[in-house]
């Protein structure tokens, strides 16, 4: 079997993001599964590729055109290109599914979440109208993968794939127990280099609408006029909602205390876990939750919403809240630091959690799909 994978995406903002690390982290466990096998792994990339290390039976192919699929040249280069490479299988995981494919070619495609259909004021109406386009091609893939019941819950019902077609395969955390040790070094040098001066809550993701930073602001200002003397570290790259978390934080009075560091590499972004107080993650919709997975592994405390998938992923070992309420915010992460023994027992239950979620496991599951529609 010959699979192809568009990695293209890792050229742009999403590959610095959860699509990244997904795509990554696949594809390195991808080429661990075929080995011994007289599978092969095709890599279509734009130059995006070299941040992927050299995999053994795994071959890259330098495509010349758009840095992601949400163009017509992905429904006119495609079927031509995977002919030529004699592709079994080809798998999206972002968007870009070709409409048409060459005959013995089924087409695999990730669908994270459906966000901008759930919530369309969190994209410009530009956005909504290429992502509707991209959703609606989602349906004529052969198989779709989603990362949580809840997103293949959204695609049942929001795009009407049969539920036959989808396949529920988790995500995971790209941090090993070394990664953990190696991070705990380097926390003293990794606050002085961002400016983090006090005791910190921690939200990594973007600043978009989605992330209800606005709310998570509102709770932070009230655990300050109680007395405490802590920072919000707020990581992720800035966008377009950079500035509407600065002017909120600036009229809420704690813009002094928000901390706006942008995109944090991964070497940096383990000690941030690892030093901060509790993850703060109230999102108001998900399709997986990774950064939920990524502080359980690192032992963090997490306070997280309601919102789609992210009790599926926590289990017991989060504090959950009302996306819509401050208050709830605000009354969970002080539970985190005054209820004696509460920090300690939900590390050791995220700890436990997270392990439940490999990216070995990813793999196989997903080889096991390519197989399935080779057949």
């Amino acid at each position: 079997m010959r699979i192809g994978i568009d990695v293209r995406a890792l050229s742009t903002a999403s590959g610095r993001r959860g699509v990244g690390t997904y795509i990554r982290s696949l594809t390195a466990a991808l080429a661990q599964e075929v080995r011994g096998t007289s599978d092969s792994i095709i890599l279509f990339d734009n130059g995006s590729g070299d941040s992927l290390p050299q995999l053994d039976k795994v071959t890259r192919v330098k495509l010349m055109r758009p840095r992601r699929g949400i163009t017509l040249w992905d429904q006119v280069a495609w079927p031509p290109t995977l002919a030529a490479r004699r592709v079994d299988v080809f798998h999206s995981p972002f968007y870009a599914v070709p409409r048409v494919t060459p005959p013995r070619c089924r087409v695999v495609q990730t669908v994270h979440d459906l966000t901008p259909l759930k919530l369309p004021d969190a994209v410009s109406p530009r956005q909504r109208k290429l992502f509707r386009f991209n959703f609606q091609l989602a349906r004529t893939a052969h198989r779709l993968i989603v990362p949580s019941e809840a997103t293949r819950t959204d695609v049942i019902s929001l795009l009407g794939v049969p539920s036959e077609r989808i396949i529920v395969i988790p995500e995971a955390a790209d941090i090993t127990p070394a990664d953990v040790v190696q991070a705990d070094a380097r926390i003293p040098q990794v606050l002085r280099r961002l400016r983090i001066g006090r005791a910190y809550l921690l939200h990594t993701g973007g600043h978009d609408a989605v992330k209800n930073l606005p709310r998570l602001l509102s709770a932070f200002t009230a655990l300050i006029q109680q007395g405490r003397d802590l920072e919000l570290v707020i990581a992720g790259e800035h966008g377009p909602g950079t500035s509407d978390v600065i002017q909120r934080a600036s009229i809420l009075g704690v813009l002094d205390r928000v901390r706006l560091p942008g995109f944090v590499p991964r070497e940096d972004l383990i000690p941030l876990y690892r030093g901060a107080l509790a993850l703060v993650y109230p999102s108001r919709a998900e399709g997986f939750g990774l950064p939920v997975v990524e502080a359980m592994t690192c032992g963090l405390p997490v306070v997280a919403s309601r919102a789609g998938p992210l009790p599926e992923v926590g289990g017991d070992a989060c504090l959950y809240v009302d996306a819509a309420s401050a208050a709830e915010m605000t009354q969970a992460v002080s539970k985190i630091l005054d209820a004696g023994g509460l920090a300690a027992d939900l590390a050791r239950k995220g700890r436990a959690r997270a392990a439940q979620f490999t990216w070995r496991e990813t793999a196989r599951r997903t080889l096991a799909v390519y197989r399935e529609v080779a057949a």
